[in-house]
């Protein structure tokens, strides 16, 4: 009976001293997952503070693209708007001629284009025509006929750039005057420059071709300086 008690002490003893291991144990095991856990909690921490001060750095950068672009857009415009000025134009506007005259000037209808259109307006190359202006109303610019075959008398303006017809008259008239000789005479704008020339300034303001002694001529009406009158054919200048 003795020894019965003893053996179930010893074994008491045995159970009471693997218990107390085990607590031990179970307190080291408590520690750790404490410790990892805060690491991760640090790591995850660091990385969003990382993945902040990239987006941060970004829009730095494109801030700065942005600023350059603005800056040299503006800088482009000025410098534009600085040269036109520069010049003396504003944009869209077309460089004008110095002259307000019409010795420079080109119209869609020459003087030669105006004879044609008289005699097929008419109907004959019979007429004789006695004298051309070119002259304006203020809106534009017309040559202006007057003829004659000694049954008739004639008269016909047409516009300079679109070749209308914005009079025409036909009238009863047996009188009979001088006639222009149109061959072989130099352009207005020959006669034009040549009058100039000898006058030393102005401008031309209309013009007219007419018979004077015998001669056809063109009588040169200049603004700023004095007339002159040229020879049709010869390119002769005189004042008037």
């Amino acid at each position: 009976m003795k020894t019965h008690k003893g053996i179930k002490l010893s074994m008491l003893s045995l159970s009471a001293g693997l218990l107390l291991a085990a607590c031990d144990t179970n307190d080291t095991v408590d520690t750790t997952p404490v410790d990892e856990g805060t690491e991760q909690v640090d790591e995850a921490d660091d990385s969003t503070a990382g993945e902040s001060d990239t987006e941060e750095t970004t829009d730095t950068n494109e801030s700065t693209d942005t600023d350059e672009e603005m800056t040299t857009g503006d800088d482009t415009a000025t410098d534009s708007e600085g040269t036109d000025a520069a010049n003396g134009n504003d944009a869209g506007t077309q460089t004008q001629n110095d002259s307000p005259g019409i010795e420079d000037s080109e119209f869609d209808v020459s003087l030669f284009d105006a004879i044609d259109l008289f005699y097929e307006t008419f109907g004959s190359q019979e007429i004789h025509i006695e004298e051309i202006e070119f002259d304006s109303d203020g809106s534009r610019y017309y040559y202006e006929f007057e003829g004659w075959d000694g049954e008739y008398e004639y008269e016909l303006e047409i516009d300079a750039e679109t070749a209308e017809i914005l009079q025409q008259e036909m009238e009863l008239d047996s009188e009979t005057d001088d006639s222009l000789d149109l061959d072989g005479i130099i352009s207005p704008q020959e006669a034009m420059s040549l009058a100039l020339e000898a006058a030393g300034d102005g401008y031309v303001e209309e013009w007219e071709l007419e018979v004077e002694d015998g001669r056809t001529i063109y009588d040169i009406d200049i603004e700023g300086a004095r007339d002159h009158e040229v020879d049709a054919h010869s390119g002769e200048v005189w004042p008037d």
